[in-house]
């Protein structure tokens, strides 16, 4: 599992257009302390960054603590030029950016300049939308970004079945939204976005997996995913097993294939975490979390905008989140940051 991880790195990495020879070396020097030296302190830059545009959102879903309302985090959208700051600071070593956390991307006007920036920076940018909040416009202007990877979230192959998670949302808008930017893209002789149709199999929907898959084909689609719902987002980290299980338990699949507990039951739980030495995630008001899994806005490890990423990244919050990754283990006398919980309740497998 843990070689199956690393060889994913490798390929995303390295064979790839977004590499050069400072990408590759920054890259190789973060691969060699992960792996060799497991360094809490660590010489060189994150190879990929989750920068969220805005933590706002058009639909309510349930087990999303946005869609449940939630007020842990601070709401807002990130300026153009905060954007640009953080990309001006890590972009040379940047290989990928994803535009996307706990909102709707699309609900920030000013997206598309943020695209087309990282991606004159020659990083890979990929975007995860519910495209409720689209028209042939932001169609035009989507693919003209510049954009490499779109990803869809459309869990259903009727409106009655998708609007019973993506509670507000509208499934003939969506196909419509597909259709537009399929459109435009051959209009225009484009191969990017790659489009990605993105299902979340549960209890509710699974019946229609096939259905979907077909339509997503006769549409021109690139790609159709498939992924397991797994708990309440803003909270799994901070409950065991069974109490995630049960926050689930009414949108759980039938079929065990698509069960993500079921799949647990049957697998190693990693038995590491690589997200603190290769990635940080950056919210829109600049404040940084250790990964995409932290909501609460007080677990934060500090503000790139209050300081600098180079200050923030080898703090002593990170150095001790590390520390007890490599160890996987909490003891008493080490700083507690909100990593601890993933060794706590079994994300991170002990010894």
């Amino acid at each position: 599992m843990e070689y199956e991880r690393f060889k994913n790195l490798v390929m995303r990495f390295v064979f790839t257009k977004n590499i050069t020879i400072r990408k590759f070396i920054n890259f190789c020097l973060i691969t060699f302390q992960y792996r060799i030296t497991k360094n809490s302190f660590v010489i060189g830059y994150p190879i990929e960054l989750v920068i969220d545009p805005v933590n706002i959102c058009n639909l309510h879903c349930p087990l999303c603590p946005t869609g449940q309302g939630r007020m842990e985090r601070s709401k807002g959208k990130m300026s153009f030029d905060n954007f640009r700051k953080v990309i001006d600071e890590l972009g040379t070593y940047l290989y990928e950016v994803d535009l996307h956390n706990w909102g709707e991307p699309l609900l920030n006007e000013e997206i598309y300049a943020m695209i087309s920036y990282a991606h004159k920076r020659n990083i890979k940018v990929n975007l995860s939308t519910n495209l409720n909040f689209f028209d042939e416009d932001k169609a035009k202007k989507l693919v003209e970004s510049g954009l490499d990877h779109l990803i869809v979230s459309l869990d259903g192959a009727s409106q009655e079945t998708y609007r019973q998670y993506r509670v507000g949302g509208d499934f003939d808008n969506v196909i419509k939204g597909i259709k537009s930017i399929i459109h435009i893209k051959k209009e225009q002789n484009k191969t990017f976005p790659v489009l990605t149709w993105q299902f979340l199999v549960m209890a509710q929907n699974e019946r229609e997996i096939s259905e979907a898959e077909q339509m997503a084909n006769d549409l021109g689609v690139d790609k159709f995913e498939l992924f397991p719902i797994h708990s309440d987002m803003g909270r799994e980290l901070f409950l065991n097993r069974e109490e995630r299980m049960e926050i689930a338990r009414k949108w759980l699949p039938q079929d065990d294939k698509y069960n993500s507990y079921t799949l647990k039951r049957n697998k190693t739980n990693p038995n590491t975490c690589s997200f603190l030495w290769f990635q940080s995630i950056i919210n829109w008001n600049g404040s940084i979390s250790p990964c995409c899994s932290v909501y609460p806005e007080i677990y934060d490890f500090g503000n790139i905008f209050d300081s600098n990423f180079k200050n923030i990244w080898n703090n002593a919050k990170y150095k001790a989140s590390r520390k007890m990754v490599r160890q996987k283990r909490v003891h008493d006398n080490d700083m507690k940051t909100v990593c601890a919980n993933c060794i706590n309740n079994e994300f991170i497998q002990m010894d």
